[in-house]
């Protein structure tokens, strides 16, 4: 039984012939699997030189901004540039962020709308942009303002912010919103806002602005064309007088809700949040779950953890930092809250973005 296994038939690789390799052939060099640390180091370090073969910018993609299509609010005297996207190719977007100090100046108007958002620390603003009402807010972290475009406006900042500057092509508003007049596409003029869907395209624009990889662009245009159509379907201008419609919760809730964006950090009961809105317990709980879906309480601690979030992916702090800065007692409830919300621990939220 010579050439025969245990069980009497010869293995396939001795039936079946395999081709010959000629002399002159170079070896074959051995297939090493490479640990999960080396594929994480390669994706995050690695240049990625040529066009990826998977992502493509696209053909219709509008030329990429520069810094001389922006206000240059980051080349003020006053203001440091951390970091643009000139030179990566991003059509149809401009990101640059920026630490803020203290300036005042006028806006020229320009094609493009602009959202501010602010990254870290706080600033006071105040406002006033053409065919609008003077405004003066207090600018914190996670809040939006819009510069919209076609319209000169005037700021004065007091404060020490790091803000984010995302520039939209006009080009993309009239290519997503072909059937819809310049009027009604104009955007209202807000400051210091909240906006999670915003919130999470800026933080993603922002990731793609601290690495080098050939999806990027790519990448970034599609989130772009992503916080146009957001923009129109949620901030136009002719949305205004929609916003105080019998679907807007009232403005006792308004004030909870703000209170809780603005001060997620602070120790807070029911009975002190409805003290501060006006009203009372019942109402604000029965408020807050018409409107939100939740209780004030369960809002507050997806608050904090989209507050941890932010920073998890902006910063190099801590995670035990982090969690006493957005309000937890301890780092485990902190961790557990975390992934019960998110999904994951919050150093894998870090790791993957």
């Amino acid at each position: 039984m010579r050439g025969r296994t245990s069980c009497g038939w010869r293995p396939i690789s001795a039936r079946i012939p395999l081709p010959r390799r000629s002399a002159s052939s170079s070896p074959r060099p051995p297939l090493a699997r490479p640990s999960r640390r080396r594929l994480r180091w390669d994706l995050h370090h690695r240049p990625q030189t040529g066009p990826s073969m998977y992502f493509r910018p696209r053909a219709d993609d509008p030329r990429p901004l520069s810094e001389r299509d922006t206000h240059r609010i980051p080349a003020m005297p006053e203001n440091r540039l951390i970091a643009d996207s000139r030179g990566r190719g991003w059509g149809g977007v401009y990101v640059s962020l920026a630490a803020e100090r203290p300036w005042r100046a006028r806006l020229a108007p320009l094609p493009h709308d602009c959202l501010v958002y602010c990254l870290a620390g706080k600033a006071r603003i105040e406002r006033s942009v053409e065919g609008a009402d003077a405004r003066q807010a207090l600018l914190k972290p996670r809040m939006f303002s819009i510069i919209p475009a076609d319209r000169a406006s005037e700021w004065s900042v007091s404060g020490t912010p790091d803000i984010l500057l995302v520039y939209l092509h006009a080009r993309l508003k009239a290519e997503l919103l072909p059937g819809m007049a310049p009027a009604d596409a104009a955007l209202t003029p807000k400051v210091a806002q909240f906006d999670p869907l915003l919130e999470q395209l800026s933080l993603a624009l922002l990731a793609c602005l601290r690495r080098q990889v050939a999806a990027d662009p790519a990448y970034a245009g599609q989130l772009a064309r992503t916080a146009v159509m957001h923009l129109a379907t949620r901030h136009a201008a002719v949305l205004a007088d929609e916003d105080e419609g019998a679907d807007a919760p009232p403005a006792a809730i308004r004030r909870a809700i703000d209170h809780i964006h603005a001060c997620p950090a602070e120790p807070l009961s029911v009975e002190r949040l409805a003290q501060l809105a006006g009203t009372s317990v019942s109402r604000l709980v029965a408020g807050f779950k018409a409107h939100t879906g939740s209780t004030p309480y369960q809002y507050l601690l997806r608050t904090r953890i989209e507050q941890a979030k932010a920073w998890l992916v902006s910063t190099d702090r801590s995670v035990a930092d982090i969690a006493l800065d957005v309000g937890f007692a301890t780092p485990s409830h902190f961790a557990a809250t975390f992934r019960r919300l998110a999904g994951v621990a919050p150093t894998v939220y870090r790791d993957g973005n």
